[in-house]
């Protein structure tokens, strides 16, 4: 009689521990391990969607921290996107150069997965235009009859000096959809949807070295014409965490009658 109490005990904690290495097998996914100003902190990613976060901070107790997610909806607090900016060429403005003319975007994002292969992505946040002049002599000038694009030495009278860089810029808060179709294993997916956006900052710089070799910086702190409301078409194509991004907009960049008619385009880059 005690051998078999003894044998079943040993049975049923043998089969608790196969339980438990059959479940960390099957939920644990990615481990990722960060490190911030000396802080680290793990996340694990599970298949069902949801997160587990081990925390090393100094004085708080955040060991073992769980946030338990629906399988219908994921969020993610802070996704960046990076990119670049460009708009047409002879269209009333200089060219642009795509290197220097960033896109930077910060997002927070909820995911409502409808089935395995059909997810609606939906975020929101903050995104940054950067457009950098090919000629670093055009400058844009904000006047009363709209935004000019002048030389600097012809037009602001600065004889001795040698530009460096010219740019406008403009800032938009955005609501952005996106339906999405993955594969069965969420290794491809491809996504069409809109944005919308509204303007809530602006502004044209322009950087030059004067005669003794000093560098010189000149601010229009303005909404350089700008249109204040933005939307469009987005598109998204992911291949394992990597996720390309194509924004184009629908309306003219800047406001009518104020600038040229043209739309701005965006593509690039963020990691899930």
């Amino acid at each position: 009689m005690k051998s078999a109490i003894t044998s079943t005990l040993l049975f049923i904690l043998y089969s608790f521990s196969v339980l438990a290495q059959e479940k960390t097998a099957m939920e644990g996914e990615k481990t990722k391990v960060y490190t911030l100003f000396g802080k680290t902190w793990q996340v694990t990613k599970y298949s069902d969607g949801t997160k587990s976060y081990e925390w090393d901070i100094e004085d708080i107790d955040y060991k073992n921290y769980e946030i338990q997610k629906s399988s219908k909806f994921a969020y993610n607090f802070l996704e960046s996107e990076v990119g670049i900016n460009i708009w047409p060429p002879n269209q009333g403005a200089p060219a642009v150069k795509p290197w220097g003319s960033w896109y930077l975007a910060l997002n927070s994002t909820g995911t409502w997965k409808a089935s395995k292969n059909f997810h609606l992505k939906s975020s929101l946040g903050v995104s940054w235009y950067n457009f950098k002049f090919e000629d670093p002599n055009q400058i844009a000038v904000k006047t009363a009859n709209g935004l000019e694009f002048q030389d600097f030495r012809d037009d602001l009278n600065i004889a001795d000096g040698t530009a460096t860089k010219s740019k406008i810029s403009a800032s938009f808060v955005n609501l952005t959809l996106v339906p999405t179709i993955r594969s069965n294993d969420g290794n491809f997916r491809f996504g069409a949807g809109g944005y919308a956006g509204l303007r809530v900052g602006g502004r044209g710089k322009f950087v030059y070295d004067d005669a003794d070799g000093n560098k010189k910086k000149q601010f229009e702190r303005s909404n350089m014409f700008v249109e204040n409301f933005r939307y469009g078409l987005r598109s998204e194509i992911g291949i394992g965490e990597v996720t390309v991004f194509i924004n184009y907009d629908l309306n003219d960049l800047f406001q009518a009658g104020n600038g040229p008619e043209f739309q701005a385009m965006s593509f690039g880059i963020y990691i899930d």
